[in-house]
């Protein structure tokens, strides 16, 4: 797997006109607790446009399901197909920049639907980035519930002094 360029597919999904916020790894970083992250994770508009342009910019990132190695082509979706991404599933991808998750719901959560509203628009590496706002990323770190996500938690409420 390639060495993850955060910037790089930053770049290539903002080139490509896709609407989407982050979280996970980078969006902890831009709310005070900076940390080693070994991917993307973004929440891309369900619209048709919208997820039209995102499969460009995976066919762009070279995106394949991570594993799909293990699997014969026929049996996984492909990530570069809109009408695949339009099923508003996860998906854990490898790119010619990294990893990189798309992320639609978590449990019955569908996140465009419940936190873009509140996304935070800010320059990340030179670049207009929409973040998970603060009480968002808190809600989805209670929601995934695992350990790394607890910590997250606790450094993100030092950072915030409470």
């Amino acid at each position: 797997m390639a060495d993850l360029d955060i910037a790089g597919i930053l770049r290539e999904l903002t080139d490509g006109g896709v609407d989407f916020f982050l979280i996970g790894g980078v969006a902890v970083g831009y709310h005070g607790h900076v940390r080693a992250t070994k991917d993307v994770d973004v929440v891309p508009s369900p619209a048709q446009g919208n997820l039209q342009r995102l499969a460009a910019a995976l066919t762009r990132l070279d995106a394949q399901v991570d594993g799909a190695a293990d699997f014969d082509p026929a049996e996984l979706p492909d990530p570069r197909d809109p009408e695949a991404l339009a099923t508003g599933g996860n998906w854990v991808l490898t790119t010619r920049l990294g990893r990189l998750d798309i992320m639609q719901w978590i449990g019955d959560h569908p996140l465009w639907e419940e936190m873009a509203a509140d996304a935070i628009e800010d320059e990340i590496a030179g670049l207009l980035i929409k973040i998970a706002s603060y009480d968002d990323l808190v809600k989805l770190k209670e929601l995934a519930g695992r350990p790394e996500d607890l910590a997250d938690l606790k450094r993100l409420r030092e950072a915030r002094g409470g």
